[in-house]
């Protein structure tokens, strides 16, 4: 069996791809240009290419063919395109559900009054 050093663990740790960076490749192509999504996104169009060259590097491929008036997908992207839309709308639905459970207060109240108001303002109203 095969252990990893540190160093290559930290290598594979800092390869992986961020969701800043799924999210800026999807809204490059959703919206047809860098500087739209950089509009989108509120980053910069510079911030947006090098976060699709950061991705581009860690997947040791190029996703999208770059030209002065247009961007294409890869053949390679085109999957990739449709599995990363999928995880960022498993996060937005993460969120969301934590977000519903925060609404609703939940689990044990605990007050702690002197008895007589306890029995008149608590409960009595509770039979």
């Amino acid at each position: 069996m095969m252990t990893l050093s540190e160093a290559e663990k930290r290598q594979r740790e800092a390869m992986k791809v961020t969701l800043e960076e799924l999210q800026a490749f999807v809204v490059v192509i959703d919206s047809g240009s860098i500087t739209a999504a950089a509009e989108q996104l509120g980053q910069t169009a510079s911030g947006i290419s090098r976060a699709l060259r950061r991705l581009e590097t860690k997947l040791d491929t190029t996703l999208l063919h770059r030209t002065t008036r247009r961007l294409a997908l890869s053949q390679e992207s085109e999957l990739f395109l449709a599995q990363a839309r999928e995880g960022i709308a498993s996060v937005e639905q993460a969120e969301e559900s934590m977000a519903v459970g925060r609404e609703q207060p939940c689990g044990t109240l605990r007050v702690n009054a002197a008895f007589p108001f306890m029995q008149h303002a608590i409960v009595a109203p509770y039979p």
